[in-house]
């Protein structure tokens, strides 16, 4: 099987993509501001193309500042097209409302709108330069018109990019990884306030007058008011992009969850087995520097393909095996499709790729030795591998990784008996040298030192099961 079938979402031409990303985005705010120029010049002043090819000009230059930060310094930014396109439209959307709210008054400007949002969607470092530039780009655009339309507002217009920044940089650092959205509103209303008090006492001390209270209410209202935006936005976001962020995985995560709540009813014994990988998955990347809220989801949706024959699953037969009588072939085929079925399953209930690429990476292409070694047993020729093998993909991440080793010890040390902390250890070993040998891991950048830390890391989460309890006298175990 063609293993590129399973990943035909992975970018081709991707600079060249995100370019175009880029070049609409800066299209559209590059419209927007001339329509807005426009409109503020008089009509009977004669200023000439020029001024309007020039200002169109520096927005690009400032615009491609920020593209070549991200090429340069976020490659895998520039290879994520969903989470460059909410960025490029979440900076467009912030630019292009400041520089209209600003014809209604200068403190309604939202100037940390583009930190609230895109610090929700991707990392905070994203969040912290689109912050940087829109505010150059905010501030660039009304000082220009300003100055050209003779309306000059300086001490507005500034304490608005003054805040922008500096709030907008808290923003981006201290809401960052922030999974509940009643946290996310109540932090941002705080860093809100905090941005209100601060622009009110510098206008009081360097503006040319005291705000009155419509001004003030214009300041709070654009400040508050673009937290509330920015929350409204942020499912919005996530949906059109279908992006992974915190705050969905968590929701990805919630026995409702539409996928989720149909293995629990429909195979419950894959459920808890998943419950069970999601737990030391979760442990496992914290251990290692990669995302638990990614690894946990991943390891709730990594069998979800066993909903089409749940019966023919061992965790999930009450008593008799459906596969009993069955041909090592037969049985293998069923058995191997769970993967190719979860994807199809994923892709149709609209799960993102970093979760539903593990139900094709987390058997990578192993074989299913049970139904390789019972066929050998049934022929006197040659067994095709490729016949008893999964039709996969072996691991292109950490968190793949991960899921396929704590997948197969869960399984593997349920069915030991008496399992001890050095039988699991030996056990662990064997199966991360296995997998070694068989270049399961070849695709992927986990290190030797990375398989060492999950092995003690899986060792130790085991630990309450190795313990000894402690005897009463009436013969029961404490717990």
């Amino acid at each position: 099987m063609d293993k590129t079938v399973k990943f035909e979402h992975l970018p081709k031409g991707t600079v060249g993509r995100s370019l175009c990303v880029f070049l609409a985005a800066t299209a559209s705010i590059i419209i927007a501001s001339v329509l807005k120029f426009v409109f503020i010049v008089k009509t009977d002043e004669a200023i000439g193309v020029l001024p309007y090819v020039l200002f169109a000009i520096v927005i690009l230059i400032i615009y491609l500042g920020h593209y070549l930060y991200v090429v340069c310094s976020r490659h895998s930014l520039v290879k994520n097209l969903r989470a460059f396109g909410a960025i490029n439209l979440a900076m467009a959307m912030t630019v292009i409302l400041n520089i209209y709210l600003e014809g209604i008054n200068s403190f309604l400007m939202p100037a940390m709108l583009a930190s609230f949002i895109v610090v929700s969607l991707v990392d905070g470092r994203d969040a912290f330069s689109a912050n940087i530039f829109v505010n150059i780009l905010i501030m660039f655009i009304l000082l220009t018109q300003m100055r050209l339309a003779n309306n000059l507002n300086y001490y507005a217009v500034v304490s608005k990019f003054a805040q922008g920044l500096t709030g907008g940089t808290v923003v981006a650092y201290w809401l960052s990884g922030e999974t509940k959205r009643i946290n996310f509103v109540l932090k941002g209303l705080l860093i809100a306030l905090m941005s209100v008090l601060a622009v009110f006492a510098v206008v009081s001390a360097f503006g040319e007058k005291i705000l009155t209270l419509k001004e003030i209410g214009f300041l709070a209202g654009g400040t508050f008011g673009q937290v509330i935006v920015a929350v409204a936005l942020q499912p919005v976001f996530e949906s059109m992009f279908n992006l992974v962020t915190n705050t969905r995985l968590v929701e990805f995560t919630d026995h409702n969850a539409p996928l989720i709540k149909r293995l629990k009813e429909e195979a419950p014994g894959t459920f808890i087995h998943s419950l069970a990988v999601a737990n030391f998955a979760e442990v496992c990347a914290s251990a290692i520097g990669e995302n638990p809220y990614l690894a946990r989801a991943c390891a709730y949706y990594h069998d979800v393909g066993k909903l089409v024959n749940p019966l023919h699953f061992k965790e999930n037969q009450p008593d008799d095996n459906p596969r009993d009588g069955l041909l090592p072939e037969v049985s293998a085929e069923i058995i191997r499709g769970h993967t190719t079925e979860g994807k199809r399953l994923c892709d149709e209930y609209r799960i993102p790729h970093e979760i539903s690429d593990i139900t094709v990476q987390h058997h990578g292409t192993l074989p299913i030795y049970v139904f390789l070694n019972k066929a050998k047993q049934l022929t006197d020729g040659e067994v095709d591998i490729e016949e008893y093998s999964y039709h996969g993909h072996t691991p292109v991440t950490k968190i793949a990784a991960i899921i396929m080793l704590c997948d197969s010890s869960e399984a593997a040390i349920r069915a030991m008996d008496n399992p001890d902390a050095e039988r699991v250890d030996k056990l662990l070993r064997k199966l991360i040298s296995d997998r070694i040998n068989a270049r399961q891991f070849d695709d992927c950048d986990i290190t030797l030192r990375d398989l060492d830390i999950i092995r003690m890391t899986i060792i130790s989460a085991y630990g309450g099961q190795f313990h000894k309890r402690l005897k009463y006298p009436d013969g029961s175990s404490g717990k």
